[in-house]
């Protein structure tokens, strides 16, 4: 497969580039983090995997703009993302982090349309604003939820929260730390289902392989700080795995689950 290229009607087009990285040099308390060039296209679905420490969260800060390289650039849509204003990058990418936490007694309804602030017009939120909340209320099936405290919520369902206000910013650019961290196997599915079926591009730390198979088509596998395979899904063998991961690695039997055959059914938006 040849990226950054789409065929439409016989003639071929190059797709436009999401992120751009060139040079990146990002150090912190003896961990280095070096990606020479690295580009995500318009509307990939990209997973990135590897060891615990290996970078993939600090790559994905350093691609929303909240950690600053000490050489190197990051574009996004062709524009620095350290030049953008907070409003100008909030538009233009979400980002989920592994870890958030809501002070103030805000109801879950309350938290994903803080997801609209970007787009806010004046003080108040508009109609669009409260039918674009309601419509992802529904997709995450967080609607009963609404009204319920944030903080009265289990780990698994504030997560599902978090997700659902990064996915209210309508942002071409979704940067998702570990997105599915705590669902369970029902709403995991649903999340990626949601991610995945979706024209935007994303660019998701995952931990499981069998479930990253399933939703994603290009792997950024890191390790010790650098990107060693950049690759797509079919490309991927019980060696690479072995490699990046030092343990072995084999095909086998397991259980897949599945939205089809369960009692849950998606609300329409």
């Amino acid at each position: 497969m040849q990226r950054g290229r789409s065929v439409d009607s016989g003639e071929v087009h190059p797709l436009p580039k999401m992120v751009e990285i060139n040079g990146l040099v990002f150090k912190r308390d003896g961990f280095s983090l070096e990606i020479p060039k690295l580009e995500i296209l318009a509307g990939q679905k990209v997973a990135v995997m590897g060891e615990n420490g290996s970078g993939k969260s600090t790559l994905l800060a350093v691609m929303a703009g909240f950690l600053k390289p000490q050489d190197g650039h990051v574009k996004v849509h062709g524009v620095s993302v350290h030049r953008l204003s907070h409003r100008e990058r909030a538009r233009l990418l979400a980002f989920l982090p592994q870890t958030t936490s809501v002070v103030f007694p805000f109801t879950v309804g309350e938290v994903v349309l803080m997801g609209r602030y970007p787009h806010l017009e004046g003080r108040e939120f508009s109609q669009k604003d409260h039918q674009a909340t309601e419509e992802i209320l529904g997709l995450m099936d967080l609607q009963e939820l609404s009204q319920r405290r944030y903080s009265h919520l289990s780990g698994g369902e504030q997560r599902r929260v978090m997700l659902a206000r990064a996915l209210n910013q309508q942002t071409p650019l979704l940067l998702l730390d570990e997105p599915v961290a705590m669902l369970d196997s029902r709403h995991g599915l649903l999340s990626l289902s949601l991610l995945t079926g979706w024209e935007r591009t994303v660019v998701a730390v995952m931990h499981d392989i069998n479930l990253a198979l399933w939703f994603f088509q290009r792997f950024l596998f890191l390790k010790e700080g650098r990107v060693i395979y950049d690759i797509e899904k079919e490309e991927i063998d019980e060696g690479i795995l072995s490699e990046v991961y030092g343990v072995g690695a084999r095909r086998c039997s397991s259980f897949c689950f599945t939205l089809e055959g369960g009692s849950y059914r998606q609300r329409e938006g």
